[in-house]
C-alpha cells in the first residue's frame, strides 16, 4: 500500500467522521449538512413515491420509452423494468430505482451496483442500513473500509458505535480482528 510519511491509513474522511461522531460538542456542527440533505432527499422520495409504487404493484401497467440508446430503452417503468433508467419492483439499468434494484447507480430497498443505498446495499460504494462494499457507510457496514454502528472491515471507524477493525478500528469499542 502507498502512503505518504507521516500519514496514518485508511480513508482521511472516515477517520474525521468517525472522531467527529465521538465529540459530543462537534455532533451537532458536524450532523447539520447531513440532515439537511436528508431532509430534502425525504421530501423528494415522497414526491415520487407515488409515481414509483403505482408502477411497482400494478402488473399491468409499463412503459418503455421509443428513444433507445445500446439497444435498451432510455426510461423504462414497470413491474420488471429494464432500460437506462429504470424504474420498478425489480429494476435493471444504468440508473435503477425500485425494490430490488441492479444498476451503476441502484436505489432501492436491495440494491446492487457500483454506487448503491438502499435498506440493503452491495456496492463500491455503499450506503445503506446494512451496506457491503469497498466503502460501505451504515449502521451495519462491512468493507475494506467500513463506517457505521458497527462496523467490520480492514479500516473502520465507529465514532460511538463497535469498530472491528483488521489495521485499524477507531470506535467506542475498539477491537482487532486478527492480531
Amino acid at each position: 500500500m502507498l502512503s505518504r510519511p507521516g500519514c496514518k491509513p485508511g480513508p482521511a474522511w472516515m477517520r474525521n467522521v468517525s472522531i467527529a461522531l465521538a465529540d459530543p460538542d462537534r455532533v451537532r456542527k458536524f450532523m447539520m449538512p447531513f440532515w439537511l440533505f436528508l431532509t430534502i432527499y425525504m421530501l423528494a422520495i415522497l414526491l415520487l413515491t407515488h409515481f414509483v409504487t403505482a408502477v411497482a404493484f400494478s402488473m399491468e401497467q409499463s412503459y418503455q420509452s421509443p428513444m433507445h440508446i445500446a439497444g435498451q430503452p432510455l426510461i423504462s417503468y414497470g413491474y420488471t423494468a429494464s432500460g437506462i433508467i429504470a424504474f420498478g419492483g425489480r429494476a435493471t439499468g444504468i440508473i435503477a430505482l425500485g425494490g430490488i434494484a441492479v444498476g451503476v447507480v441502484a436505489i432501492g430497498g436491495v440494491s446492487l451496483g457500483i454506487f448503491s443505498l438502499g435498506g440493503v446495499s452491495i456496492a463500491l460504494l455503499a450506503l445503506g442500513g446494512g451496506a457491503i462494499g469497498w466503502r460501505a457507510v451504515g449502521g451495519l457496514a462491512i468493507g475494506q473500509a467500513a463506517l457505521g454502528g458497527l462496523s467490520v472491515g480492514r479500516y473502520a471507524y465507529a465514532g460511538n458505535g463497535a469498530a472491528y477493525g483488521l489495521d485499524e478500528a477507531d470506535g467506542r469499542q475498539k477491537e482487532q480482528l486478527f492480531e
